[in-house]
């Protein structure tokens, strides 16, 4: 998206997004606009087109309404809030996948469904060469559309299932969706491997933070995949760019009933952008981010990249595509 005011970022979401149709009143829009004024307040490039519809569509009322009820411990929600706040508290979805860099175990167990992870998530790096053919896993947003709450109200909600139990009933009343919170849960709160910085952020404002903290910059710069085109295909590398970047905080969304990213920082970590095109009449299809993680010696020897890539632990580097709803922070500045 080309560098636009906030001012006219605020349009286009109006525009482009019901949720925040100017039919509603000019409060409407207040949640959504604190937290896109607060991105330009901390990251020098615009919000990926991706995000703008997960922004909040609780206007200040609201917000401040149910900031109250959340206060209190007997704060529980119900349809009302799940609606107005864009929430899938109901969604019937089937069990989530493992993350794309394959996390969400502890020390003891692998993740559920690790065995049935996408053969085509994790690759080597030599792969990444102009000409070679690749074939993309699936880039799409793999979770019902659901929005960032305000902070406000995402930082009295701890991450433990009793308490998440208590304030989302619904969300474990289906056997599915309740081990895709678990599973979350699972991701969020097993121990950091070695050398690795790592977060839960359960609003827009707790994942720009925790960034800025960790890499050590007052002002960022997000990178994402242009789009989700050519998800699953096979495609050729047309030309591919190393970026030369020292910090590096990748985000991956799970499963909540509101928008929520695994935010991590491993050392040893590179990024390239890759540009593919068709095989056959050349023409381009999609600018995509790939992350290396060249040392994996602290993984887990049961990680889903040493099943794919044939590999045990510190034999080799496991890369993998980023999605175009991953997120990976930079210090703006750098050469990229």
């Amino acid at each position: 998206m080309a560098n636009l005011s906030f001012s006219m970022l605020v349009f286009v979401i109006a525009s482009i997004y019901p949720a925040f149709s100017f039919c509603k009143t000019t409060s409407s829009l207040s949640t959504a606009s604190e937290q896109l004024k607060y991105w330009h307040q901390n990251v020098q490039n615009n919000m990926p087109a991706a995000f703008l519809s997960k922004l909040s569509p609780l206007n200040k009322d609201d917000s401040e309404f149910f900031t109250s009820l959340a206060s209190k411990q007997s704060f529980s929600s119900n349809a009302k809030f799940c609606s107005l706040a864009n929430l899938a508290c109901y969604a019937e979805m089937n069990s989530i996948k493992p993350l794309g860099n394959g996390y969400g175990y502890n020390n003891n167990k692998a993740s559920p469904g690790l065995e049935n992870v996408d053969p085509f998530s994790f690759f080597r790096i030599s792969i990444l060469k102009q000409g070679n053919r690749v074939h993309l896993s699936n880039l799409e947003d793999q979770f019902p559309q659901r929005s960032f709450l305000p902070s406000q109200i995402a930082s009295k909600i701890s991450l433990d299932e009793s308490n998440l139990e208590k304030v989302y009933p619904q969300s474990f009343v289906n056997p599915n969706r309740k081990g895709n919170v678990e599973t979350t849960l699972l991701y969020c709160n097993s121990a950091a491997l070695k050398g690795e910085i790592k977060s839960c952020s359960t609003s827009l404002e707790s994942m720009i933070e925790f960034s800025k903290a960790t890499i050590g910059s007052k002002r960022l710069v997000a990178l994402t995949t242009k789009s989700t085109k050519g998800s699953g295909k096979e495609l050729i590398i047309q030309k591919i760019k190393k970026l030369n970047v020292k910090k590096i905080v990748s985000c991956h969304e799970v499963f909540l009933p509101f928008s929520t990213y695994f935010c991590h920082m491993l050392s040893s970590t590179e990024i390239y952008a890759v540009d593919v095109v068709e095989p056959e009449t050349k023409v381009p299809v999609n600018k995509i981010l790939a992350i290396c993680h060249m040392d994996t010696s602290a993984w887990p020897s049961y990680h889903a990249a040493f099943k794919i890539l044939k590999l045990s632990p510190g034999k080799g580097e496991a890369c993998h595509w980023m999605t175009q709803i991953d997120l990976l922070w930079i210090v703006a500045g750098e050469n990229v």
